[in-house]
């Protein structure tokens, strides 16, 4: 008995006492839009009941700059009703929903009491989509039933054995949604997801003591590389985010506005103001940080002037310039005139330039530029990978949001691709039924995060960039 009740402390990380009741699913487990029987024995005739799925609502824990893991709340949703016969059983049908992966609990509840429990395991499932096409077409691999504990959050994905990144599906529900281009030569080339909760995939699970059985160790597909020319990916400037709308300061007294609360390195901000003194000099101020997390020194916030101007005789005044060259994320824009000053924030978000040079001889130099990379524990550092496999990430703090990155060409003649992910650099994995630590080696960060949508923090854009070597 004190073994049961140790392994559902495992898998459900709660203790329940004895219920009055027994529960049977057939199946027990299964993926989302599995149909299940649900049977009740062992009650009393003609008691209405309620069938509850158990879960929850997770979310990404991130503070002022950092990251602190994974929260959750536990939730409700009752599947399905029932009243008992005259024998004191109820069979109830139900529809296993797209959610979380991994052991859910099931209550059979009268009148809010709980009756009988019963664990569904919902199974991660992998599906492709094309399943063939020329060199760089874009492959969406969904991949449902990710878990937001700690031992089942993460799935690595693998593309002809090299290690691309990992997805998880906190924000997603369980679902993660990836792109990545297809590349190698005219061929077979297969896709694998395997778990774990580290920098790199757990091979040995079915050795694990975090292992069961209903869960495969690892999800796999297939996509056949065919002939013709190769697939581009958009230009880098369609790749960024949408810039945000317009915004004006609040209070009373005077007042700046600007077309765009948000935009990538260069792009144009229009601010118009009023309510200054007329007929005065104004100084446009720009907030930023700087320092780093490396040389004990930490870093500040400070301020510089951006341009100046005049007031009209109303007091108001207009101007437009190009977004600053700086790190990425928050920055506020302050108009000073004597003792009169309003003030907004504008938000940089990251960018990239093309490969240079586009062609380029085996074991050439090719070099790529970012600009706009943040400075947050979760914005600071973008990972690259080539051709599907993960090479390293570049840091963009120290150097004021310009992340340059060095290369040399593969030798392979062809088109290349370069896949630019954002990432989450460091700090305490906190996770509902798992440890907490604070060794951003020992998890996964660092690690290109495939399904950006997820990603904790800021919203970040993802890039694919494509180059050609050629002998000449």
């Amino acid at each position: 008995m004190r073994f049961l009740t140790g392994l559902l402390v495992l898998l459900t990380g709660v203790a329940f006492a004895q219920l009055p009741g027994t529960l049977e699913l057939q199946p027990s487990s299964g993926p989302a839009g599995t149909q299940v029987t649900a049977t009740v024995r062992g009650l009393t005739a003609g008691t209405s009941v309620e069938l509850a799925w158990m879960s929850a609502d997770a979310g990404w824990r991130v503070g002022d700059g950092t990251f602190d893991g994974i929260t959750a709340t536990e939730t409700r949703t009752v599947l399905a009703t029932a009243t008992t016969a005259a024998d004191g059983t109820a069979s109830m049908a139900f529809t296993v929903p797209e959610d979380y992966g991994y052991v859910h609990n099931l209550f059979v509840e009268s009148g809010g009491e709980r009756m009988a429990r019963q664990g569904f395991t919902l199974v991660p499932t992998l599906s492709i989509s094309p399943a063939s096409g020329p060199v760089g077409t874009p492959i969406t691999i969904t991949m449902t039933g990710i878990g937001y504990r700690f031992w089942e959050s993460v799935w690595h994905l693998l593309y002809d054995g090299a290690h691309s990144g990992w997805m998880s599906a906190v924000t997603g529900r369980g679902t993660a949604v990836v792109t990545l281009p297809a590349s190698g030569a005219v061929g077979l080339h297969t896709l694998q997801a395997i778990s774990g909760t580290h920098p790199v995939a757990y091979l040995n699970q079915q050795q694990s003591p975090n292992y069961k059985p209903a869960i495969p160790t690892v999800l796999s597909a297939v996509f056949e590389v065919t002939a013709g020319g190769a697939v581009q990916p958009p230009g880098p400037g369609a790749q960024t985010l949408p810039r945000h709308g317009s915004a004006a300061s609040e209070g009373t007294g005077p007042t700046v506005g600007v077309d765009h609360t948000s935009g990538p390195v260069g792009s144009p901000i229009a601010l118009h103001a009023s309510g200054f003194p007329p007929n005065a000099a104004v100084e446009l101020r720009w907030s930023t940080v700087t320092g780093n997390r490396i040389s004990g020194g930490g870093w500040d916030e400070s301020e510089r002037a951006l341009t100046s101007t005049e007031t009209d005789a109303s007091g108001a005044f207009t101007l437009s310039f190009p977004t600053p060259d700086d790190l990425g994320g928050g920055h506020r824009i302050s108009a000073v005139s004597g003792d009169a000053s309003a003030a907004l924030s504008y938000t940089i978000t990251p960018s990239v330039s093309a490969v240079s040079p586009q062609v380029v001889a085996p074991g050439g130099d090719i070099t790529i530029t970012l600009k706009g990379v943040g400075w947050t524990a979760t914005a600071n550092i973008y990972t690259v990978l080539l051709d599907n496999g993960y090479i390293g990430y570049g840091c963009g703090f120290n150097s004021q949001g310009d992340v340059t990155i060095h290369l040399k060409a593969p030798g392979g003649e062809g088109t290349h691709f370069l896949g630019i992910y954002p990432s989450i650099y460091q700090g305490s994995v906190v996770s509902p039924g798992g440890p907490t630590t604070p060794d951003a080696n020992a998890t996964y960060l660092q690690l290109p995060m495939l399904n950006h949508a997820d990603h904790p923090g800021e919203e970040l854009p993802a890039f694919l960039l494509a180059f050609e070597v050629r002998s000449e």
